[in-house]
């Protein structure tokens, strides 16, 4: 019996031995692809390792930076929670704000109700009211018509009254004439001097119409356009205004020629030891104007003339 049993166990023996051998060859034909992926394996790692250092070296910046940040973070921090707790009474009356605005909310939409009713009773009216306005149109667009029709005719009634401003002065100026001082007239029964008076023209004596007789500058538009009425009615006009030491300002007008004027005194001057004033004389005629000046003074015998 024990030759047999030996026998088994070396032929279990034998087929182990077999079965690893198989094993073992199975093996060694991976051992070079093994051996392949080793070597790639390292040569990785080897290029890895550079990588690796400065991974390393930016992971020990990033402590530091932390680092740095905890820091900050811890000076800064208690600032941060000294503000929030500044803003915290803010916050709490922002709240109560709010709640006021809350419990205001039914009153608003109450009122709101009520426009809303308001607005439904105007709709209601909104016909009759357009019929309103319609009617309103048609009474301004008649207004503007008759305003139209009208404009032509207060256009002239402007220039009428503009006119009439001009005439005012006139006016006022022949009632001064009718209380001129004798000294500047005389009486009509000595010298004659009025002739017509109440007529606006006034005749002077040849002594003081001569002195006056140069007033208007014989190279001037005016002497080719004033008549012989207008310069007459100016020298009555400059004697009146030289006469009376508070005028200042005397207004002339010629009903027949259209002509008119005016003459303004200017300051007091002594020349040639008389008594001279500078008159500005603005004559307006057919739509022109002109302005001249002059000197006069009164001479020894009393009367003015043009120097």
């Amino acid at each position: 019996m024990m030759p047999k049993n030996i026998s088994l166990i070396q032929l279990t023996f034998s087929l182990a031995l077999f079965a690893l051998a198989a094993s073992l060859f199975n093996i060694s034909r991976y051992i070079p692809e093994i051996l392949t992926t080793i070597n790639n394996t390292v040569q990785h790692v080897d290029n890895i390792s550079p990588e690796i250092d400065r991974i390393v070296d930016e992971v020990a910046l990033v402590r530091a930076e932390v680092t740095l940040v905890r820091e900050q973070l811890a000076t800064q921090v208690p600032t941060v929670l000294t503000q929030v707790s500044a803003t915290l009474p803010v916050i709490q009356q922002v709240i109560r704000e709010s709640e006021h605005y809350s419990q205001q909310i039914p009153a608003i939409l109450k009122q709101v109700a009520l426009v809303e009713q308001n607005l439904a009773s105007i709709e209601k009216q909104l016909p009759h009211i357009f019929k309103r306005i319609d009617n309103i149109t048609v009474t301004t667009q008649n207004v503007v018509n008759e305003a139209t029709l009208w404009r032509p005719h207060s256009t002239q009634y402007l220039a009428e009254i503009e006119q009439s401003k001009e005439y005012i002065p006139q006016y006022l100026t022949r009632a001064e004439n009718i209380v001129i001082s004798a000294k500047t007239i005389g009486s009509e029964a000595s010298s004659g001097l009025v002739s017509g008076f109440l007529k606006g023209v006034v005749s002077l004596p040849f002594e003081v119409v001569s002195g006056l007789s140069g007033i208007v500058d014989s190279s001037s538009r005016s002497a080719k356009k004033l008549t012989a009425k207008d310069v007459a009615l100016m020298q009555e006009k400059v004697i009146l205004l030289l006469e009376h030491s508070s005028q200042l300002k005397v207004v002339w007008y010629n009903v027949e020629s259209g002509n008119r004027g005016t003459i303004t005194k200017g300051e007091k001057v002594t020349k040639y030891e008389k008594l001279c004033y500078h008159l500005t004389f603005e004559n307006s005629f057919a739509k022109e104007k002109e302005v001249l000046t002059e000197l006069m003074c009164r001479n020894d015998e009393g009367l003015w003339s043009v120097m």
